[in-house]
């Protein structure tokens, strides 16, 4: 295979810096697998048809892990910012894709040469006045009857599902000390916003729900693993003191939750 690649702008660097620390973990736990399980038994149909498939901000190989499992003859790459990410998906793959650093907005790829380029989690972090140049770059990439798929708008979340327990005079305090350090963007119109630039791209746009279930030591491992490593010092033992009080009342309860996804088909 080939070494991993290099062709990633300066400007991505905060991205790449905040995202190494993960290597290791980023999709680890169940409430990142059962995610991930519902998107790729909501795509089966797509997978199953694509001979060649893109990950874009491929992380540590999540997804890729099963991309390069599935029956048949197909090639599979990914690209991300994160260097330390790129050598933990490169181990975990075993070497059976290919990997470059790159950024979405310069892919090191042809014009149609995917059936399916993936994007999970990735538009969240691309500024508004460059969504559509970047929707249109990952749209070059397909072919013809091919699909841009992208994941990460709001649905049932568990955001949501904490928030609820703490009440709403409190979920300022809640955002703030458990969340506040993401740098994606986070509102509510970015699924119309994705599928307008997946319009503009020359997409026939679909919609779908991936929906999975998830218990509360699955969201408290989540915590653990996504977000109280960003918490400073000095703010643990406030965040902690929050987690157990939602704890207290949610321990019990298993929770429905949703992964919206947008397909985007390049007409033939």
């Amino acid at each position: 295979m080939d070494p991993i690649e290099s062709s990633r702008p300066r400007n991505s660097s905060q991205i790449a810096t905040y995202f190494d620390r993960f290597a290791g973990t980023y999709g680890d736990g169940a409430y990142y697998q059962g995610r991930r399980q519902a998107v790729l038994e909501a795509l089966a149909p797509e997978i199953a048809q694509a001979r060649d498939i893109l990950d874009v901000g491929c992380g540590n190989g999540a997804y890729l892990t099963k991309f390069v499992e599935i029956p048949g003859n197909r090639t599979v790459a990914g690209i991300d910012l994160s260097f330390e990410m790129l050598l933990s998906a490169r181990i975990r793959t075993a070497a059976k894709c290919r990997l470059a650093r790159a950024n979405v907005a310069h892919l090191p790829f042809k014009p149609e040469s995917f059936d399916l380029v993936f994007a999970s989690h990735v538009l969240q972090f691309i500024a508004d006045d460059a969504l559509d140049g970047v929707v249109a770059e990952l749209a070059r990439r397909v072919r013809p009857g091919g699909i841009l798929l992208a994941t990460g708008m709001r649905g049932e979340s568990a955001r949501q599902m904490m928030s609820a327990f703490i009440g709403p005079d409190r979920r300022a305090e809640f955002r703030r000390l458990i969340f506040r350090r993401t740098m994606r963007r986070e509102t509510d119109h970015l699924k119309d916003r994705f599928q307008q630039a997946f319009v503009k791209a020359g997409l026939t746009v679909e919609e779908r729900a991936a929906p999975f279930t998830v218990d509360w030591p699955g969201i408290e491992e989540w915590l653990r693993i996504r977000w109280t490593p960003l918490i400073p010092p000095d703010e643990r033992e406030q965040a902690d003191a929050m987690i157990a009080e939602i704890a207290r009342a949610a321990s019990s309860q298993t929770f429905t939750m949703s992964e919206l996804l947008i397909l985007g088909t390049r007409d033939s």
